[in-house]
């Protein structure tokens, strides 16, 4: 249990390091989350500064979690932490992103930092649900829909290639999924509504 406790508290922490506001702050004199949509995260920088900006912001918040569950990996391996602490790990990376203490509370979506999760928990799922958004995404050129299908297919590809943690898993990939849609709320009423901008 104290493994578990340390690793999520070191991954929220990690989680908690925003690399769309440090960029939009320190680099282009703005606060993102008075630009665009207000999110400070890679889909808004990358309208608001470019490709280059949005493409540094994701690559970051996607390393936080893999970072994070490398971590908990550690633990697990060389101080025989259970298993679970991996998986604490990866949904704290991603609360952390999305409520950081750092910013009141106000975060990004945490699409990227699930997918660097994801990565380090079981990487065959996070490359077809990659490759899913990367379909999705150019098929619709609308990043929030790419995220929604993405995030809803999620638990299930990791409950049909978990093996003998499928339901472990599959509980993991759910939570997720659920705070990454829960977050997208306001984009699934602009898609309902016809108002949705797609990326160019």
């Amino acid at each position: 249990m104290l493994f578990i406790i340390i690793s999520a508290v070191i991954s929220y922490l990690i989680g908690c390091i925003n690399p769309a506001s440090l960029i939009s702050g320190y680099i282009y004199n703005k606060d993102i989350r008075s630009e665009g949509s207000g999110n400070p995260g890679a889909t808004n920088i990358f309208r608001v500064f470019g490709k280059k900006a949005g493409l540094t912001v994701f690559l970051v918040d996607f390393a936080k979690g893999l970072i994070a569950v490398l971590i908990a990996r550690i633990f697990v391996r060389f101080f025989n932490a259970p298993y679970e602490a991996i998986l604490f790990s990866g949904f704290a990376v991603q609360i952390g992103h999305i409520f950081p203490v750092f910013y009141k509370f106000k975060g990004g979506k945490g699409v990227a930092a699930a997918a660097g999760a994801a990565t380090g928990i079981m990487p065959l799922t996070a490359v077809i649900v990659f490759a899913l958004f990367a379909i999705v995404l150019a098929l619709t050129k609308t990043v929030s829909v790419a995220s929604l299908i993405s995030a809803a297919s999620y638990p299930i590809f990791a409950y049909l290639l978990g093996g003998s943690k499928s339901n472990l898993l599959f509980l993991f990939a759910a939570s997720c999924s659920i705070l990454i849609i829960v977050k997208h709320s306001q984009n699934i009423r602009r898609l309902l509504d016809g108002k949705e901008k797609p990326v160019k």
